[in-house]
């Protein structure tokens, strides 16, 4: 039986918001590490982060360790005028301050950064395919900016979340990578 997007959501949220907290910490702290022994994130300069929600997996956990490495850290700022992204660097966890959309955004006197080759960007969305397709909440802010992001694209979740397939539009860009709790990805593109 193939599932709409919305039905994929519907299930797949309920499952999400039934982790635990301990879970969630857990499951977060393993993705960390998977993320930090991993050849791309060492070669990185930039890392894009976000602020987890709803029971999100956590990047927060890497945060400390970038900027002790003086990598650039910088989280997302929604641009509701453009439906767009830009990130904006932080050098302290307490340069985020809640949005009115209710996220965690870079205050406004933090500077925008502009992405690099050597940039990795971890993306968030709801599920993950294991060939590097996702399913986002319905907005698009990361697919467009993945358009034209010549970076590494990271899909961060946990690896219930993380389907053999899902159904994806021929516009759709796959990720580069998926890392959970328990394994690291790499996603063979096709040209």
């Amino acid at each position: 039986m193939n599932m709409t997007k919305n039905e994929l959501r519907q299930k797949y949220r309920t499952l999400r918001d039934s982790f635990g907290e301990e879970f969630i910490q857990n499951a977060s702290l393993l993705a960390c590490e998977n993320l930090k022994n991993s050849k791309i994130f060492a070669d990185s300069d930039i890392v894009l982060l976000y602020y987890p929600v709803k029971n999100e997996i956590s990047p927060l956990p890497i945060v400390d360790f970038c900027l002790k490495t003086e990598k650039t850290v910088a989280f997302p700022v929604c641009q509701k005028e453009s439906s767009t992204l830009i990130f904006k660097r932080i050098s302290t966890i307490d340069d985020l301050s809640q949005s009115s959309f209710g996220l965690f955004e870079p205050n406004e006197s933090c500077e925008t950064v502009t992405p690099t080759k050597n940039t990795v960007c971890i993306v968030p969305a709801l599920l993950f395919s294991r060939d590097g397709h996702r399913i986002g909440y319905g907005k698009g802010y990361y697919d467009r900016f993945l358009t034209d992001f010549e970076g590494i694209s990271v899909g961060f979740s946990y690896s219930a979340l993380v389907l053999d397939k899902i159904a994806h539009e021929k516009h759709d860009i796959p990720l580069d990578m998926i890392i959970n709790e328990s394994e690291v990805l790499k996603i063979a593109k096709k040209n």
